[in-house]
């Protein structure tokens, strides 16, 4: 498996970073490295090869995680930036029916943000390019509010009408999709902000 496929792997309802995958080979046969003075059990368990011993001096950016396949070792910063690397674009949308909906989409290949606003028949649209700093410190605001790690969907249930939104993040392996009907994630106020600052464009 190569290196840049996508690291996800779906986990109850909710597509998140798969930490324990390894980002050399794609084996998930690992186990976790502890580190610190070890008890007895933790010695029969290192042992049976269920983790793996550090030692006792723990430093920062020490390894997380040991692959059993091929000895590669790896922590979960190293991982994030493996996989908000394989970002190629990403295309947002949020409205209701009487709000009018907002539509963005982000080209982090060829550079060029579409932005669209359509309420009542009438539709404004905006295209922009962006340079290759602005498109690495765009991946950069997308880590710091964890959107891979976000849930699928948020649905307040009960209610029909409202405000929906959609976003798919989309990689050379694949697209990964969340959404929400009159729901959202603690960051989507963050979110809107970053969509903002790269199209010029308000995203509400």
């Amino acid at each position: 498996m190569e290196r840049d496929e996508f690291i996800v792997a779906k986990r109850c309802g909710k597509v998140a970073v798969n930490y324990k995958k390894c980002p050399k080979c794609g084996s998930k046969n690992s186990v976790k490295i502890v580190y610190g003075m070890p008890s007895f059990k933790l010695f029969q368990e290192a042992e049976a090869g269920k983790v793996k011993l550090g030692g006792c001096c723990i430093i920062e950016g020490s390894p997380e995680y040991h692959c059993k396949d091929c000895n590669n070792e790896w922590n979960r910063e190293q991982v994030l930036d493996i996989a908000y690397g394989q970002i190629k674009g990403l295309k947002a949308s949020v409205g209701g029916y009487f709000g009018g909906y907002y539509r963005v989409t982000i080209d982090l290949t060829n550079l060029k943000t579409t932005w669209l606003f359509n309420e009542g028949g009438s539709e404004e649209a905006s295209t922009r390019s962006i340079r290759t700093k602005t498109a690495e410190e765009f991946i950069k605001c997308l880590k710091e509010i964890n959107l891979l790690n976000w849930k699928g969907k948020y649905i307040e249930p009960g209610v029909c009408d409202g405000t929906q939104w959609s976003i798919e993040i989309i990689t050379d392996e694949r697209t990964v999709r969340k959404y929400g009907s009159n729901k959202f994630p603690e960051e989507w106020k963050q979110f809107c902000k970053i969509i903002k600052k790269i199209t010029g464009k308000e995203f509400r």
